[in-house]
C-alpha cells in the first residue's frame, strides 16, 4: 500500500469518519442504495450539528440531498475503504474497519449510539417509508422533490405499515399519516390484525 493506514486516517474528514461509522455500525449492515444514504446521514446531521453543517443538505428531487456526503462516500470507495456493489450497495472493507479503529475516539459514544440507532430504523424501513417519515417530519426539504404527491397520496398506507413493524409510537404514526389519533386508530380497526382495539 503506498500510503499508512496512519497518515490516510489522518486525512480523513469528519464527513468520511462518520460514514464509516455509519458503515461499521449495526454489525457492518450493508447500506442498499444512495437514498438511503442520504437520508442516514441527514438524520445523522440533525443529531451531530458539526456534521450537518459540513454535509449542507438541500431540498432536491429525493428530498433533503449532501453533495459534500456523495463526494466523501467515493472518496471513500476511492481510498479502498468502503466497496460498491450492484445496485448501489456499500459496505466496509477490512481496511476500512482497520482506519476506523485508528479514529474512533473522535466520536462520542452518545453520537455512535445515534448513528447506529439511525441506521438499525432506517434498515427496517422500504424507500418509500423512509421518504414519509423524513418528508412529514422535515417538509421543508419537500419544496424541490419529486417523490413528495406519490409518497404524500398512499401515507396512511405507509404509517400503518411502519406502526405495524413497531418502530414508532402510535402518536408519530398518525402525525406521519397527517390525521388525529382517533382516525389512525379507525384505520388499525380496519384491518383484522387490529379489531380487538
Amino acid at each position: 500500500m503506498k500510503f499508512s493506514l496512519d497518515s490516510i486516517a489522518e486525512d480523513l474528514s469528519n464527513l468520511n469518519i462518520v460514514i464509516l461509522e455509519l458503515l461499521a455500525s449495526n454489525n457492518q449492515t450493508p447500506i442498499k442504495g444512495n437514498t438511503v444514504f442520504q437520508k442516514e446521514m441527514f438524520l445523522i446531521g440533525n443529531f451531530i450539528e458539526n456534521v450537518g453543517e459540513e454535509a449542507e443538505f438541500i431540498p432536491h428531487s429525493f428530498g433533503p440531498y449532501s453533495e459534500a456526503s456523495e463526494i466523501s462516500l467515493n472518496d471513500l470507495i476511492s481510498l479502498g475503504l468502503v466497496n460498491k456493489e450492484g445496485g448501489n450497495i456499500y459496505k466496509i472493507t477490512d481496511i476500512g474497519s482497520k482506519i476506523l479503529d485508528k479514529i474512533k475516539p473522535s466520536i462520542s459514544h452518545e453520537e455512535l449510539e445515534s448513528i447506529e440507532d439511525f441506521k438499525k430504523f432506517l434498515g427496517k424501513l422500504t424507500v418509500d417509508e423512509i421518504l414519509l417519515f423524513i418528508y412529514a417530519s422535515y417538509p421543508k426539504y419537500t419544496i424541490e422533490s419529486t417523490e413528495y404527491k406519490r409518497i404524500m397520496k398512499k401515507r396512511l398506507n405507509y404509517a400503518v405499515s411502519i406502526y405495524d413493524k413497531g418502530l414508532i409510537s402510535l402518536g408519530k404514526a398518525a402525525f406521519l399519516a397527517g390525521v388525529s389519533i382517533e382516525s389512525f386508530l379507525d384505520k388499525l380497526k380496519e384491518e383484522e390484525k387490529y379489531e380487538n382495539i
